[in-house]
């Protein structure tokens, strides 16, 4: 995964453009190639000749490799040799490393180096930089062809093409031989890989492969500081725009997993709410089924249906016990009765009787009262009201209370 994120991190694309200029006049090959999962693909090849065509140009954002072949590059045949400025002198005796670069290949048996001023090279990148255009690499010679001539189909070991001829080892790919004239052309159509490409843009081709590439294959190009610092600066960015994707790709991940999550325990909870509410509701429905059950047997106890005294009994004793007074007349039998207390709340007054109704004389009602007493069930008779007989009436209004306790029939 690391390394997958590291091939990331290098240039995509690159557009390579090589400047010609000579006896014919000025010629500015282009070829844009992009880098996508280790492929290399030709996206647009295009030839300008004036300095005005190339402003224009839609590809100002992608990175420039420039390669230049004009008669201000020097280049010299030479033996092997490890190179100092003494003998790059030796070679080109106006060589100054102030004043100029130079690029060199080593062959099979002969070495080949390439000179070139160095306020010409800053001539150049400037009048790219203002018609729009970011230079991070800069070749000049030939010698940048060496990366891709594997990469080209051919009958052999020589290669011709746009002017150049090279010869090669069989075995060791190495130099041999390289002259440049107008008469070198191929004489059948080019391929890169399985791509046709015409001969003028090769070169082109071949330095923005070498700057896509620059990590795995050999230098070609001039070592430029202000060159490579707008290389690096390119690299930063493309690292960046990963970091910056990448970074997007996590929060993306995070707000889906965040919004799953929510959403699994989103539901986990309405669910959980759903059981509690309906739990509570249950303890609710419990709680008035309860009160209810409370009351009904209060109720059955009260009429003696559920183990209390039953209240028929009572009145049929009441009624016994009055057989023979008859001319005891009862208005009103509250067994139990009910008062008001403070608040309003009622009060029941447990084991009691009230009795009302009418007697002709105190006598007759206290004969009924000691009949009534003789009963087990009875604890207490007491009289409450009597008299207030009306006129015309002849019988008096009594109040009676009996205060009766459990030894009723059947407890």
């Amino acid at each position: 995964m690391l390394n997958r994120i590291k091939e990331k991190y290098r240039l995509n694309t690159c557009v390579g453009i090589s400047l010609r200029q000579d006896s014919a006049g000025l010629s500015i090959r282009c070829c844009k190639v992009k880098l996508e999962k280790d492929q290399l693909e030709i996206e647009d090849t295009w030839e300008v000749d004036d300095w005005e065509l190339i402003t224009n140009n839609k590809y100002k954002d992608t990175p420039v490799a420039l390669h230049l072949d004009s008669r201000q590059i020097l280049i010299k045949e030479t033996t092997p040799m490890d190179l100092d400025e003494e003998r790059l002198k030796s070679i080109f005796p106006s060589y100054d490393a102030d004043r100029f670069y130079h690029g060199q290949l080593q062959g099979e048996s002969k070495q080949w180096l390439a000179f070139v001023r160095k306020d010409y090279i800053v001539e150049m990148i400037d009048r790219f930089a203002v018609n729009g255009y970011q230079v991070i690499k800069v070749f000049i010679g030939p010698f940048v062809l060496d990366a891709i001539l594997g990469q080209i189909n051919s009958y052999g070991d020589a290669y011709t093409f746009d002017g150049h001829s090279i010869r090669i080892g069989a075995e060791n790919k190495q130099w041999q031989e390289y002259r440049y004239g107008q008469e070198f052309e191929s004489r059948f159509a080019l391929k890169i890989g399985d791509h046709p490409i015409k001969p003028q843009y090769v070169t082109a081709y071949a330095i923005a492969f070498s700057a896509l590439m620059a990590d795995y294959i050999p230098e070609y190009g001039l070592l430029i500081p202000e060159v490579e610092e707008q290389r690096q600066s390119w690299l930063e960015k493309q690292k960046f725009n990963v970091n910056l994707l990448i970074l997007v790709a996590v929060f993306f991940l995070l707000l889906l997993v965040n919004t799953f999550l929510f959403s699994h325990y989103y539901q986990e909870n309405m669910a959980l709410g759903d059981r509690v509410s309906s739990q509570q509701s249950t303890v609710q429905d419990l709680g008035k089924l309860e009160g209810g059950i409370k009351s009904n047997e209060q109720l059955l106890a009260e009429l003696g249906w559920n183990g209390g005294v039953s209240k028929a009994w009572l009145l049929d004793q009441i009624g016994y016990s009055i057989r023979q007074f008859t001319q005891i007349s009862l208005a009103q039998i509250q067994v139990n009765p009910q008062s008001k207390g403070l608040g309003n709340t009622v009060i029941q007054q447990a084991d009691q009787i009230i009795i009302k109704g009418n007697s002709p004389t105190l006598e007759m009602l206290n004969l009924w009262l000691r009949e009534l007493k003789n009963n087990p069930w009875i604890a207490k008779v007491s009289i409450e009201e009597y008299g207030n007989k009306q006129q015309d009436e002849t019988m008096d209004a009594f109040t009676i209370k009996i205060n009766y306790n459990d030894k009723v029939e059947g407890n």
